[in-house]
């Protein structure tokens, strides 16, 4: 989805001129991705599996395990950082409410944004979390997770003073004398994430050369003025079509509870700030500083700092003191029933429905909330569910009265968009053949086996937890 279809293109004729040289053919031109090819290179795994996969099994279905893949990594580094600041039970709760109760679980579907997200929590959870050891492993995973971190994407550039604060934080905290034996490794550090950046920015311009290359393009989509600016940023949090606590309403708490997490984890507070003030001041510069894709995307890698802002100000469970814990499953409430409309529809339905009735503008996609994604898929899901009423009008209420040449208002045909993404669901009653077949089975084993691991991982937790409920009575 999105421009994840150009990522995988470029990964795979990477891989046809690769197969081309060894065997001596002349390669063929590469279409390069608008965020360079550093991000097409982690498809080329999935990318040779699909190659070789016969039948209707081809890469596109290969391909499409990596954002899972790569969603599940994310919520596991999230849930090994939180264990290091609070209890199992505690931390497996807020594993599971980042994972399906907040822009993860619809983005593992979509795609984008997802291979940034995990390079930076990886790169934090390196950075921040001293076992006392600085091996070449260790510092060359690290270098690299900070060079995918703010090159993966043209808006890496945004996480620079976040990735910066990382390496002074990894190596500041050792004493001068093992500082200067450090300094090899904190050179390469610097030179891993240094060639990368620049290699990838290089090829990326290839892809802009059409439009009079990067710079003509960022500047057509800059803002006219700072109230433009500040306006956008209230947007990013508080827009009810985008703002961040309706699609992640659980980071409300990480607000609430930020005083008290920077006074005692300071570190990890500044990470949190520069990585949520980056992203969201960055992207505020631009027009269109969101778009049609579900909920504010550029701040999908913001998410798990601030759920760890939550974990790390509370020690464990307490029944005595419950209203936080109270309050985290409400809100987790809340953002299961908006993460799971995310996931269960495709995103583009809100775009392709106001196409149809000429009312697709950007401005109506960011603020106009007859085209609220949540209230349409909530309309589309009850007709997918109940039937009823198949035509809707998306009509505005004009204040005083309508003008006479106002156009006219068509309707939707939800029947035309009230179909589930999910290949499970959407194929559930129709006869598949081979490949397709098997890997309908496949999915459907995958549900039952996900939810008993999920249930051991928790027992596992609540046995590991040296404090029990009944403990605060």
């Amino acid at each position: 989805m999105a421009y994840a279809g150009e990522e995988f293109r470029a990964g795979s004729q990477i891989m046809a001129n690769a197969v081309a040289l060894m065997k001596g053919n002349p390669s063929s031109p590469i279409d390069w991705p608008r965020h360079g090819p550093l991000a097409a290179l982690f498809d080329l795994p999935l990318v040779w599996l699909g190659a070789h996969l016969k039948g209707c099994l081809n890469q596109d279905w290969a391909a499409s395990l990596e954002p899972v893949l790569l969603t599940s990594l994310l919520v596991t580094v999230l849930f090994l950082w939180l264990r290091r600041l609070t209890s199992p039970g505690w931390s497996f709760l807020l594993a599971l409410v980042a994972g399906f109760c907040t822009m993860l679980w619809p983005y593992a579907y979509i795609g984008v944004e997802v291979k940034q997200s995990v390079a930076l929590i990886l790169a934090g959870y390196l950075g921040l979390t001293d076992d006392g050891k600085a091996s070449w492993p260790r510092v060359v995973l690290f270098a690299l997770s900070c060079a995918v971190a703010v090159s993966v994407k043209a808006s890496g550039t945004f996480l620079v003073p976040a990735i910066l604060f990382l390496i002074g934080c990894y190596y500041w905290r050792y004493s001068f004398q093992q500082m200067r034996q450090l300094m090899p490794k904190l050179l390469v550090t610097v030179a891993i994430i240094l060639v990368v950046y620049f290699s990838n920015s290089v090829l990326r311009s290839l892809f802009y050369i059409h439009t009079g290359g990067q710079a003509q393009f960022f500047k057509f989509w800059l803002v006219s003025g700072s109230t433009a600016f500040l306006l956008q940023v209230v947007g990013y949090f508080g827009s009810p079509n985008k703002g961040l606590i309706v699609y992640a309403p659980v980071v409300l708490l990480s607000f609430w509870a930020f005083p008290r997490f920077l006074k005692e984890h300071r570190a990890l507070a500044i990470f949190a700030l520069l990585v949520l003030g980056g992203l969201v001041s960055g992207h505020a510069l631009q027009k269109g500083y969101t778009d049609e894709t579900w909920g504010p995307r550029y701040l999908h890698g913001a998410i798990a700092p601030l759920i760890l802002c939550i974990g790390a100000t509370r020690e464990r469970l307490r029944l005595r003191t419950a209203i936080p814990v109270l309050a985290v499953l409400v809100l987790a409430a809340l953002g299961f029933w908006v993460s799971f409309l995310g996931a269960f529809f495709w995103y583009g339905v809100q775009q392709r429905a106001a196409i149809d009735v000429s009312q697709s503008t950007l401005e109506a996609m960011q603020g106009d909330t007859v085209w609220n994604p949540v209230l349409l898929d909530e309309r589309l899901f009850s007709y997918y569910l109940h039937g009823g009423q198949r035509f809707w009008t998306p009509g505005h209420i004009w204040w005083f009265e309508k003008p006479p040449d106002a156009p006219a208002v068509r309707d939707v045909d939800l029947a035309k968009y009230a179909f589930p993404q999910s290949f499970l669901i959407r194929f559930c009653r129709v006869p598949l053949h081979g490949g397709l077949k098997r890997l309908w089975y496949f999915y459907l084993a995958c549900l039952p086996v996900g939810l008993l691991l999920l249930i051991r991982a928790g027992w596992t937790q609540a046995r590991a937890d040296p404090y029990r409920l009944e403990d605060d009575w």
